[in-house]
């Protein structure tokens, strides 16, 4: 069972007991994009949900930031100086007659639900869920999770497709190429944004030494790779 479809189990099938579902691992391991598939599959499944919500949250926690991406999604919007227990008590009421699966998108610290608007069900399981991802697995549980899934790196075998696929094929028909080119895969340790970063800069490079010195500037510091 891949991880779109073990979240997928965990949120909708009629055994599930989860409301708050979590995500982790590092940065550029690919929570983000399996938090897009998530959202990318309840747009084309019946899940019986009234309405899905999109939020990113990033480092800097801004609440008021949320509330206007929340608003958003419900086709709601606020005169700019409309203060922020009015726009959670205008989420509240519209979310509380609503079944509602919130993604919530990199989050750094416990974001309190019900200051944002979003109503406290208990442990209704029917009526909302919530899914997140995080850096840090201390966040799931400040966050009060019900389960937390780790997003594991791409095998070998999808990373070097991945890495093959955003280099191109010009690059890799020169001579000596492909073997070089796996090694430079390799140091990307199965990291998704690192395969897709350092895949798109080698698509124009063509030569051995062109290769070698991505290689050997990899090797020694990943950070200076441009």
């Amino acid at each position: 069972m891949d991880q779109l479809d073990e979240i997928w189990r965990l949120l909708v099938t009629d055994e599930n007991i989860v409301r708050i579902l979590g995500q982790y691992n590092m940065g550029g391991v690919g929570k983000t994009t399996l938090l897009k598939k998530v959202n990318n599959e309840f747009g084309k499944r019946n899940h019986g949900f009234d309405v899905v919500i999109w939020v990113v949250v990033s480092k800097d926690l801004n609440l008021e930031n949320i509330q206007r991406q929340i608003g958003k999604s419900l086709g709601m919007s606020w005169p700019d100086k409309t203060v922020k227990d009015e726009k959670t008590n205008d989420i509240f009421k519209v979310l509380k007659n609503k079944k509602f699966l919130l993604l919530l998108d990199d989050i750094w610290q416990r974001v309190d639900l019900e200051e944002i608007g979003i109503p406290n069900l208990g442990n209704n399981t029917t009526n909302y869920k919530v899914v997140f991802s995080t850096r840090n697995l201390l966040v799931s549980g400040m966050m009060e999770a019900d389960e937390t899934i780790k997003v594991e790196c791409l095998q070998w075998d999808k990373a070097w497709s991945l890495f093959q696929e955003k280099v191109g094929q010009q690059s890799l028909n020169c001579p000596n190429v492909p073997e070089l080119a796996k090694k430079v895969a390799e140091e990307c340790l199965g990291l998704p944004l690192s395969l897709v970063t350092i895949g798109r800069t080698m698509a124009s490079k063509r030569s051995l030494q062109e290769w070698q010195h991505a290689l050997c500037v990899l090797q020694k510091s990943a950070s200076k790779f441009s």
